[in-house]
């Protein structure tokens, strides 16, 4: 995965569905992974959590960070005080959320995959628009803030990690989006 790209990882997980027209929800960098999978395969439905469906719904930040390479100095470990940074910025609010965040941070880390996805995501070029989208996204959400992002549906309060703090409130609207047959 090290030089692999985000499109050829894309195929790699595209090739792994097996369902026709599936509905896929992609939180973060995985809703920009749903959107590059979508345009491998026809899909029913995207859903896109605390993400962007396009380099322009990038902060400029971002853009930045192409060139001068910021974001390798993110402190992508599991503890430590800069660990605090990334607590504020995707909006760990209680011990509970941080364990959750720093669980995640420690797993990814140990195949660089952290690393390697953050790089992708300040390289990506998406300016493509793929059908059957649904936006959903935080008012609150320090990571991508939502004045850069047009979305369907905008959670009051939400955080980039409004899977977490809103959980009953995003479960409630996919429930509506994706109904059970």
């Amino acid at each position: 995965m090290k030089n692999e790209s985000m499109e050829a990882y894309a195929k790699r997980m595209a090739d792994r569905i097996t369902l026709p027209d599936p509905v896929i929800v992609g939180l973060s960098f995985g809703g920009m992974m749903a959107i590059e999978i979508a345009k491998i395969i026809p899909v029913k439905k995207i859903i896109l959590i605390s993400s962007a469906k396009g380099k322009k719904e990038l902060p400029p930040y971002f853009t930045v960070c192409r060139y001068i390479p910021f974001h390798k100095l993110l402190p992508l470990h599991a503890k430590g005080s800069r660990t605090k940074i990334l607590f504020y910025i995707l909006g760990a609010k209680n011990e509970d959320q941080k364990k959750y965040l720093q669980d995640n941070i420690r797993i990814n880390n140990r195949t660089g995959f952290n690393t390697w996805a953050i790089d992708k995501v300040v390289r990506w070029n998406n300016t493509e628009a793929v059908p059957n989208l649904v936006h959903i996204h935080g008012n609150k959400d320090k990571l991508l803030p939502h004045r850069y992002v047009k979305v369907d549906h905008m959670i009051a309060n939400g955080g980039h990690l409004l899977i977490v703090n809103q959980a009953k409130e995003v479960s409630a609207l996919l429930q509506k989006l994706v109904p059970l047959y």
